[in-house]
């Protein structure tokens, strides 16, 4: 039940990995999902947020510097 994946933040497409956060979710509300499988699916799910704040962050460092770029050119 429980899908198992390595994430990686370059391989990652945060809407893909909020659909499958919203899955995980799902099956942990579930009372037919195993212990075991509970804990493989947080597990998964920790690694997905964690992979999704390093995205955004990378994201929000590549708005800063364009910001900045922009701001410079209005300057001249």
């Amino acid at each position: 039940m429980a899908k198992k994946e390595n994430v990686k933040k370059d391989d990652i497409v945060i809407e893909d990995a909020f659909k499958r956060l919203e899955e995980i979710n799902n099956l942990l509300a579930s009372p037919e999902t195993s212990l075991k499988d509970s804990l493989a699916l947080y597990a998964e799910g920790v690694k997905l947020v964690s992979a999704c704040k390093d995205s955004l962050i990378d994201v929000e460092k590549e708005i800063q510097i364009l910001n900045e770029s922009d701001n410079n050119g209005d300057a001249e």
